[in-house]
């Protein structure tokens, strides 16, 4: 059921929405945090946390136990398997030493605290609380409960205004506001400068005549950014759809791509005033991305004797193959050119989105990318028109050290991208990526089948991987 929201100020004037809210923050609570109940008598506190410390025994399949206001005794506390939720209520307390008495500066990160009647606690002796502050509404009709110290993406759970849009493989979170055509950007602290980088490589690409989303509003201290909404229709979802007329499809994206490649900015002031500069694509971060095959995939597939040797053999190929490029590093590379990341907006124009890895690289790069997706497997025939169609919209390049660029950043992207399928599978349990990983390599043994720079690193394949490679 959806929850009224405005300001991070929740409607609770209903048991069904108070046990709604204590089941959405159930999901968000891990351990160790410290949650403060301010509030006066009877507007729902001890309410909110039956419902809370219920929706912990409910996940763990335990009885649900009768939960009390420990106003006599001043702490209650409940085993829900893994956790322990210490209750406690601190309206009897009449003087701030009395609290020096408590342990409620003990807490670690297998216990959840409650603590209702707070007033009396320094909260300095606290990194961080969650402050849950209930109030009456409409002359006492309503109650509410504001949240603080949560980050905004909890927020944008709660609330009917938005929708989270489920993203592939990203750290980021992303919610579109159903009355307003903007979308919100949500990043963890550890990689809050993404949202800076993804604004600068937006703005690059607008200031290009390229469709890209403009940034609307930012609160960085709060670790998101509001961004145009381009719309919900994909390149992927029309290819999908539209089977006869594929290869005029693929002819505006190639278009677009030519557009891409020829912007020359490389410099430009992010929303704090700084100025972000696109870095080039090296051969140390290409190497880097290929060592993700050997990290994750490798030892899943190979025995404890064989890693080693392998992983010091691929990293001295994988060099090798390198020093073969023939292309500078000068053009714009999107480095994630593929389909679903191609929006249609409302004029019928085709609009980039996850623009934030952009760098400065190799011209065959991003037509790889677009050629050798993964995740739309169009026919080698079609492979092929697409393919000459980019040649003959680029007159001037060299044909024969293009097709030998195009074939080693095509197996150097599909060998990274098994990498980071397998670590979505293992780490993030994002399994569905698995069923990927088949076509990854069928794209892989293409490339080097008829790619003399690449007969080595086939080779090596080849003798470690036979079920994928062909010697």
């Amino acid at each position: 059921m959806p929850i009224a929201i405005k300001n991070s100020i929740i409607d609770i004037s209903s048991e069904e929405t108070t046990r709604e809210l204590a089941k959405d923050l159930s999901n968000y609570l891990k351990g160790s945090e410290i949650i403060f109940l301010y509030g006066e008598m009877g507007v729902g506190k001890t309410t909110f946390v039956k419902y809370l410390i219920n929706q912990f025994q409910i996940k763990k399949k335990l009885q649900t136990t009768e939960v009390t206001s420990p106003t006599f005794n001043l702490l209650n506390e409940y085993e829900t398997d893994d956790l322990i939720i210490k209750h406690y209520d601190l309206f009897r307390l009449k003087d701030k030493s009395e609290v020096k008495n408590l342990d409620l500066f003990d807490n670690n990160q297998n216990t959840i605290t409650l603590i209702e009647w707070p007033e009396l606690i320094n909260k300095e002796n606290f990194n961080k609380t969650i402050d849950l502050i209930f109030n009456y509404e409409n002359e006492l009709n309503n109650r509410s409960v504001k949240i603080d110290g949560l980050d905004w993406s909890f927020n944008m759970k709660l609330s009917k205004d938005f929708r989270e849009i489920k993203g592939d493989a990203s750290f980021r979170k992303f919610y579109r506001n159903t009355k307003k055509n903007s979308i919100i950007v949500f990043a963890n602290r550890e990689k809050i400068k993404n949202l800076l980088i993804y604004d600068s490589i937006n703005k690059i690409l607008i200031k290009n005549n390229i469709i890209a989303p403009k940034l609307l509003s930012q609160n960085y201290k709060k670790n998101y950014i509001e961004i145009q909404d381009l719309g919900k229709k994909t390149i992927y979802q029309i290819l999908s759809r539209n089977k006869k007329n594929q290869y005029l499809i693929f002819k505006k994206v190639i278009n677009v791509l030519n557009k891409i490649q020829l912007v020359k900015d490389k410099k430009i002031k992010n929303f704090k005033d700084k100025f972000y500069l696109i870095k080039d694509y090296k051969n140390k971060i290409l190497l880097d991305e290929a060592k993700l095959f050997s990290y994750w995939y490798v030892p899943k597939k190979l025995n404890k004797k064989k890693i080693n040797i392998f992983n010091s053999k691929f990293n001295k190929e994988i060099k090798l193959v390198l020093s073969k490029l023939n292309f500078k590093n000068d053009t714009f590379v999107h480095r994630d050119f593929h389909v679903s990341n191609l929006i249609i907006n409302s004029k019928n124009q085709i609009g980039l989105i996850d623009n934030q890895d952009a760098l400065i690289g190799n011209k065959a790069y991003d037509l790889a990318s677009l050629i050798d997706d993964v995740r739309y497997k169009t026919p080698n025939s079609l492979k092929d028109k697409v393919y000459n169609y980019y040649l003959k919209t680029n007159k001037t390049i060299d044909v024969n050290k293009f097709k030998n660029d195009f074939d080693i950043l095509s197996v150097l992207r599909n060998l990274k991208i098994i990498g980071i399928f397998m670590r979505l599978a293992e780490r993030d349990k994002k399994r569905k990526y698995l069923k990927l990983i088949p076509y990854a390599w069928k794209m892989i043994d293409i490339r080097m089948s008829k790619n003399k720079d690449l007969i080595n690193l086939k080779l090596l394949l080849a003798s470690n991987f036979p079920k994928f490679i062909t010697k």
